[in-house]
């Protein structure tokens, strides 16, 4: 048991090695070489229309092509299916690779071969990853007609949480907190995304969702808190965030080394929320120019206020460099510690 225990001690120390916070790099001036003049971006959303990721690819797109040499048109596109894996797989056999198609995915792309290697048809390193709109805890609500109180309550109420499938935060999430600690969650899959599980809500299908970003419910169904139609039970940062300082996280019920661990992998993926990509082989100087861009625009006041507006936070985005470094760091997560997630997947009933 001793042996056990200094195994996975050391694979707590590696995971969170991996997630470790990556100096900035400094930017670099954008050069012109006038490729992208009279060209068309396609923006490819890895999620439904109406959802948080669409919403900010939306308010994105028309400032980044002010900030881009030559000012190309960019046109946005949905790509459902399989919380984002369609798209990412898309990405890495049959986007152009000459910087004119960009995703913006869900931010559980990067561990993807760690924990749903049976449907990750690509390598997260080789994309060619342009930055990360901001960072955004996970929490989990239900709606306000469900008995549940708090979490507490999960653990004598069962309550139906909604999601799309096992790869997204609100199954994986739900699935760790009914194995773990026991919390009496029924999940029902099968949701094309986040959008959804909102209108199943509605309709009185499910209870709630166990993990949803922040910001997607504030931009996508701002009364729903205004007017106390949701109630948020849970959150998953490593700390409470300020606005939700009586709200549990999930890592407090975290004991055990292995706990600990699985959960430091699952929630690594808060800390590059938006993460904006091209394809694998995108040219140097190419990558470059959507890096730069990228960094001004989130630096652009008139881009800033239309976020506000949009209700929609941009806090901490990370270079491209960064978002790199860190896909990177990922990749040299204990084999084990994927495993023992995947294991706890493969046996859920």
């Amino acid at each position: 048991m001793a042996n056990m225990t200094s195994h996975w001690r050391s694979a707590a120390v590696a995971a969170i090695a991996s997630i470790a916070a990556i100096a900035s790099t400094p930017a670099l001036a954008i050069e012109d070489d006038g490729f992208y003049r009279g060209k068309q971006i396609t923006l490819v959303i890895g999620s439904g229309v109406g959802g948080g990721y669409d919403v900010y690819g939306r308010v994105l797109a028309p400032y980044y092509s002010e900030h881009i040499p030559g000012k190309p048109k960019i046109v946005v596109t949905n790509m459902v299916g399989a919380s984002s894996l369609r798209a990412a797989g898309y990405m890495a056999a049959s986007a152009a690779r000459d910087g004119t198609v960009i995703a913006l995915t869900l931010s559980s792309i990067p561990t993807a071969p760690q924990l749903t290697p049976s449907g990750a048809n690509f390598d997260p390193s080789q994309f060619s990853w342009i930055g990360s709109m901001t960072r955004d805890p996970f929490v989990g609500y239900v709606w306000h007609t469900s008995p549940i109180k708090t979490i507490e309550d999960t653990f004598k109420t069962e309550v139906t949480m909604g999601a799309d499938s096992l790869g997204s935060a609100g199954a994986d999430l739900a699935v760790i907190a009914k194995t773990f600690f026991g919390m009496k969650l029924k999940l029902v899959l099968g949701y094309p995304d986040s959008a959804t599980v909102k209108l199943a809500m509605e309709k009185g299908e499910v209870e709630g969702t166990f993990a949803n970003f922040l910001a997607d419910i504030k931009s996508t169904r701002p009364q729903w808190l205004r007017d106390g139609l949701a109630r948020i039970i849970v959150q998953h940062g490593f700390t409470r965030v300020a606005e939700l300082p009586n709200v549990p996280t999930l890592f407090e019920y975290a004991k055990t080394d292995q706990q600990k661990v699985a959960l430091r992998l699952l929630l690594a993926r808060q800390d590059f929320a938006k993460p904006l990509f091209g394809p694998p082989g995108v040219p140097a100087q190419r990558l470059e120019v959507l890096r730069r861009a990228f960094d001004e625009t989130m630096r652009d006041p008139a881009f800033l206020a239309a976020a506000a507006k949009a209700d929609i936070p941009i806090d901490g985005p990370m270079k491209g460099e960064d978002l790199t470094s860190s896909v990177l760091e990922l990749a040299k997560t204990p084999p084990e510690v994927g495993a023992y997630v995947r294991s706890i997947f493969e046996n859920y009933k």
